[in-house]
């Protein structure tokens, strides 16, 4: 049976520079994370002015933990990716977290 809650789910970020609280946009955390700065990325809420971009985190009893995956501008990139990477298929029909496979038996 596949867990009704998956490890792994989209969901927006937003970026800060540890030392400094102050907000990133998309195109200044790519650059920076491309340089070897360390960049803070935190979930955000959908909608959220904060909100600058979608990624996939993992999902644990306390939190939402960012484990280096790609950054997306739109949500539709990153449930593409998700697909490909891990096989995982979501769909707003409520079966989010089950493969393509286990879906069509």
């Amino acid at each position: 049976m596949m867990p009704t809650k998956p490890d792994l789910v989209i969901l927006p970020f937003k970026a800060t520079l540890p030392e400094a609280a102050l907000p990133l946009t998309l195109e200044q955390t790519l650059s920076l994370l491309r340089s070897g700065v360390h960049v803070q990325i935190e979930r955000s809420q959908p909608g959220a002015p904060d909100a600058i971009g979608w990624t996939i985190f993992r999902r644990t009893s306390r939190k939402y933990l960012y484990e280096n995956e790609p950054l997306f501008r739109f949500e539709r990139g990153a449930r593409r990716y998700i697909r490909k990477a891990y096989a995982i298929h979501y769909s707003q029909l409520g079966d989010d977290g089950m493969t393509y496979s286990h879906l069509h038996l």
